[in-house]
């Protein structure tokens, strides 16, 4: 069976391209046209690369009804937060965009055909007032491009599968992390800088913002067995959260990474890595996704930490992280 990956050189994708090759999948990337491939590197020989930019519709059309793939996941995304502020244009034009173009390539579908859009919990914004764990029929409020535009590709792909009968499932995941995942993200960032400072390149000081929210972490490789889950068993036209169910504060991660250090370590603010407004906790009911298709999380926090500065200390001895560069 094929399955065709978007977004398949990113930190996620990565791991999706891992998951489904273990599945006996026959793999087809794609991936940005400036992509180094770095986090693929290992897996090469095992996969179809296709370079192409998600907004080129006309390319895109030609690549399905070449590959005719039973399966795609579209994880393509300009998906920091913080960036989509300084560039709205672009990350509507990706975020959105990609998707309509990608939807309408197979539309009308010639071929059987499960297709699993991958949103973001971003999108129910900062202004979360209910008590308890976010679910699935919670209002979305985003409050920035990013979180706006995952939320209209939801939409769009909700309106495809209801117009069009087109077998598509929803996936909303929140925060995630582990190995191959970017600095610019607040676990990813700690790990960086204490695998630095453990290998003497760095000062023994950590840079920090708010440490006093709470999130709801998960490890990327129990999301990317969600995405292939859902795809398999999920119901056309549904959305499912995937998450720990629990909120985890910042401070508490620090304290895990921290105490991984081989030598003493001081803490600073940084002001510009504070956000002038987040909700202060935020979290997840995982419940639907392990009703309906058996998921639920197997990595533990610490092992997912652990794992991730190793990641670090190795890109950096090899230089070889696309996040390096």
């Amino acid at each position: 069976m094929k399955a065709f990956i978007t977004g398949a050189n990113g930190f996620a994708g990565s791991h999706l391209v891992e998951y489904l090759l273990s599945k006996g999948f026959v793999v087809i990337a794609l991936v940005s046209q400036e992509s180094k491939l770095a986090n693929l590197r290992h897996v090469l020989s095992e996969i179809r690369v296709e370079k192409t930019d998600i907004r080129d519709g006309e390319r895109l059309f030609q690549l399905m009804r070449e590959i005719k793939a039973e399966r795609v996941y579209h994880l393509a995304a300009r998906s920091s937060p913080s960036k989509s502020l300084q560039a709205p244009r672009l990350t509507y034009e990706v975020n959105f965009g990609g998707v309509l173009n990608l939807l309408c390539a197979l539309r009308p579908l010639e071929w059987e055909c499960r297709f699993l859009y991958v949103g973001s919990a971003d999108s129910y914004g900062i202004d979360v007032s209910d008590p308890g764990p976010l679910k699935e029929n919670c209002p979305l409020r985003p409050a920035n491009p990013y979180a706006a535009s995952k939320a209209a590709a939801e939409l769009l792909a909700f309106q495809f599968y209801k117009s069009y009968e087109f077998p598509i499932i929803r996936a909303r995941p929140f925060n995630h992390t582990g190995p191959r995942q970017s600095s610019d993200f607040v676990c990813s960032s700690f790990a960086r800088q204490i695998a630095e400072i453990d290998m003497g390149a760095r000062e023994p000081v950590v840079s920090v913002g708010n440490l006093n929210v709470q999130r709801d972490f998960s490890d990327v490789r129990d999301i990317v067995r969600g995405y292939y889950l859902l795809l398999e068993k999920g119901e056309p036209g549904d959305v499912y959260q995937l998450c720990s169910g629990h909120a985890v504060s910042i401070r508490e991660i620090l304290e895990i990474l921290v105490g991984m250090a081989s030598r003493p370590i001081r803490i600073a603010e940084d002001e510009s890595r504070v956000r002038t407004r987040e909700a202060p906790a935020v979290w997840g009911d995982p419940s639907k996704a392990k009703e309906a298709v058996g998921w639920e999380t197997q990595y533990q926090i610490k092992t997912t930490l652990q794992d991730l500065k190793l990641y670090w200390e190795e890109a950096l001895l090899e230089g070889s992280s696309p996040c390096l560069r």
